[in-house]
């Protein structure tokens, strides 16, 4: 039989299991005691580099006054999120400015030019109205990247309702606006600017653009825009901005503007029962609120970038609905609620034009080409054949007078006329085209055929040249217009038997104060007396200026000014 262990006696505890037991406790409390330590270090880390090691910076903002407030709005929504860009903590600062402003100064090039008391700190981040604007900035190296728009909102015109209503009835377009609606085109205003830009895309059949310099300096884009600017400036005190000839549109101001290119959320702010839009038939300009990371000196790599993020904050869906609910249109989300004013329908979007192009354009804005009756007569005596830069003085005077000649309106009437001496010795003067209307078939053509095929020779003769001119001028005088003489003449003394008190005898014998016609001359050279030439301008109403080289640009625009 087998025995069995006494009942006294206690059964042992194996130890293996329980040191297993222990080592996989201590090995788990171990792992999770690691990933804790990781994961605080880790947060650590994290804190640190929100605690701005590097301090804190100011992120400047300049917007145009039209969206300043919603960008200001924005801004503060950013800055509550409490921003860091390399260990920075940004805050931003908006300040308003005009964009033409603006842009002139960032065009002028260092920030030492930049105006802080007129325009606030030279900014990192831009917005101007539209990209328009950033024309002049092409080459300049203050643009970093491509700048994308914000928000937009398309140029219309703002009229009254039956205005408006007239205008659809006919599907008026830029070109074709009736001839009696006063467009305000208030000179230095981004919107005439782009309205400009518009009217001379339509006049040129430029489609959507962009508008060439080649196609402004044409006569039907030139008569276009100059009749517009003609009429505007008429009147008795035309508004000197949009936003002012807004205001007397809605007010209702008698003897002003009876239409306004503006933005149609601009519009739609100040619109009342009395106005309401229109959009011309053809390419729409709109202003597109790019956002423009601005660089150069004094702009580091914190403030691009804070710059960028700030404007991706603001193309958020849910921060953009802040554009949309001021009247500003956003991609990708629904037109805005205009009140009384329709939204536009955009057929096209117009390009904006090369600085030089939209320089031009401005040019004729702010000094209109009018219709005028006007003789040319050009000195061809050897005095003009002298050497100017390269080619004769009658060269250069014939080439700036055939680029006005494309300038001017087909209602103009313009003659042509030349002097000198003949073979004889004897005052010879010939007219070479008469006087008759710019719209004549090939009279702008045959005019510059005769300019370029001028030669100098002989000895000047431009007082007996002058008095028949000028009384040629009086007896054929065209009313409604400005009728005038326009003498191209050297400073050589007049080498003809013709007296300076026969002169001015003739001048006012021939003189008719109900048919006044002003003698413009324009002198080329220094040092000889023209006391002569400056009483018959200053008795007829005209202006004698001097030019000293015809190679000078001076030159062709004092041809422009006599013949505008």
């Amino acid at each position: 039989m087998g025995e069995h262990r006494g009942g006294s006696g206690a059964r042992g505890i194996s130890k293996g299991p329980i040191l297993v037991v222990v080592l996989i406790v201590l090995i788990v409390a171990g792992f999770f005691g690691w990933k804790a330590l990781s994961n605080r270090i880790d947060d650590q880390g994290q804190q640190a580099a929100g605690t701005c090691v590097e301090g804190n910076k100011t992120l400047d903002v300049t917007a145009d006054p039209s969206i300043a407030p919603q960008i200001e709005e924005l801004a503060k929504r950013y800055t509550q999120t409490s921003p860091v860009v390399r260990d920075h903590c940004i805050t931003v600062v908006v300040h308003g400015a005009p964009s033409a402003s603006v842009s002139t100064a960032l065009e002028a090039g260092p920030a030492a030019s930049w105006d802080d008391a007129a325009l606030g700190p030279r900014p990192s981040l831009w917005i101007p109205t539209s990209s328009f604007e950033l024309a002049p900035l092409a080459g300049k190296a203050v643009i970093n990247g491509d700048p994308r728009s914000l928000a937009s909102s398309p140029i219309v015109l703002a009229t009254g309702p039956e205005t408006a209503a007239a205008l659809a009835g006919a599907a008026s377009s830029w070109k074709s606006l009736p001839s009696d609606l006063t467009v305000a085109l208030p000179v230095g205003s981004t919107e005439t600017s782009m309205a400009a830009q518009a009217i001379a895309a339509d006049v040129a059949d430029a489609g959507a653009g962009p508008v060439t310099t080649d196609q402004v300096k044409s006569a039907q884009v030139n008569a276009a825009l100059s009749a517009r600017a003609l009429q505007f400036q008429s009147l008795p005190t035309p508004p000197t901005s949009t936003a002012e000839a807004l205001g007397a549109l809605s007010a209702g101001t008698p003897d002003s503007v009876k239409a306004v290119p503006a933005t149609e959320q601009s519009i739609a702010q100040s619109a009342n029962a009395a106005m309401t839009t229109y959009s011309p038939a053809g390419a729409t300009p709109v202003a597109d609120y790019p956002a423009v990371i601005v660089s150069g000196s004094g702009i580091d790599e914190t403030a691009s970038r804070a710059a960028a993020q700030f404007a991706d904050f603001m193309r958020e869906p849910n921060q953009s609905q802040l554009f949309v609910g001021a009247g500003f249109r956003v991609e990708g989300q629904d037109l805005p609620d205009l009140g009384a004013v329709s939204p536009a329908k955009i057929s096209s979007t117009l390009k904006p034009a090369s600085a030089e192009t939209a320089a031009a354009l401005g040019d004729i804005v702010a000094n209109p080409v009018s219709p005028r009756s006007a003789t040319i007569l050009m000195d061809t005596s050897a005095s003009m054949g002298t050497d100017d830069g390269g080619t004769t003085r009658l060269a250069n005077v014939a080439a700036a007078v055939n680029t006005q000649l494309g300038r001017s309106p087909d209602a103009s009437d313009i003659g042509l006329r030349e002097f000198s001496t003949g073979t004889d010795g004897k005052p010879s003067e010939r007219i070479l085209v008469p006087g008759g209307s710019l719209s004549e078939p090939n009279r702008r053509a045959t005019i510059t055929d005769f300019l370029n095929g001028l030669r100098a020779g002989g000895k000047t003769s431009k007082y007996p040249a002058l008095a028949s001119s000028y009384k040629a001028a009086v007896d054929g005088f065209d009313a409604g217009r400005v009728n005038s003489v326009l003498l191209i003449t050297s400073s050589t003394p007049d080498e003809s038997t013709t007296t300076r008190a026969e002169l001015l005898s003739a001048i006012a014998a021939a003189g008719n104060p109900s048919h006044p016609v002003q003698v413009d001359v324009i002198v080329v050279g220094a040092g000889d007396d023209v006391s002569t030439l400056q009483d018959v301008s200053d008795r007829t109403g005209g202006t004698l200026v001097r030019v000293d080289s015809t190679s000078d640009p001076a030159l062709a625009a004092t041809v422009t000014k006599m013949l505008s």
